[in-house]
């Protein structure tokens, strides 16, 4: 059996010049498009980041307004806790200092004493000492 003369058979140097031309072409949209796809994963990265910014400002917005409606009922957190936990004074206010000792016993300290004597106590310590 011969084969016929009107036919011909699978030509393979051109199957491989087809598909090196569509192997190019390929790779060179799928190159172009590689572009594309760094920046939408760039952006959506970018939108992850804002999104979370946006979130913690929401948060801080919340405590601020929390404490603008506390300083409005004339509740401040801040004030209560310097005057409670750090003994701490306002510039108007007036402090009332008494004394850790009976009265009866500090008075017998006031007493004038030869000035020369609190004059170097005062130097030396820095105030005058009133427990002997």
């Amino acid at each position: 059996m011969k084969p016929e003369t009107g036919t011909r058979g699978p030509r393979p140097m051109t199957a491989f010049v087809v598909s090196l031309a569509v192997s190019s072409v390929l790779m060179g949209v799928l190159l172009l498009s590689d572009r594309r796809v760094l920046e939408l994963r760039r952006a959506r990265t970018e939108v992850q980041t804002l999104d979370r910014q946006i979130a913690q400002r929401r948060r801080e917005n919340e405590s601020l307004r929390q404490a603008i409606d506390a300083a409005a009922r004339h509740e401040f957190p801040a004030e209560k806790v310097a005057r409670e936990e750090l003994h701490l004074v306002a510039s108007d206010d007036v402090v009332l200092l008494r004394p850790p000792e009976p009265m009866a016993r500090v008075l017998r300290y006031l007493r004038p004493s030869p000035p020369s004597r609190r004059f170097s106590e005062a130097h030396e310590v820095g105030r005058v000492d009133v427990r002997r």
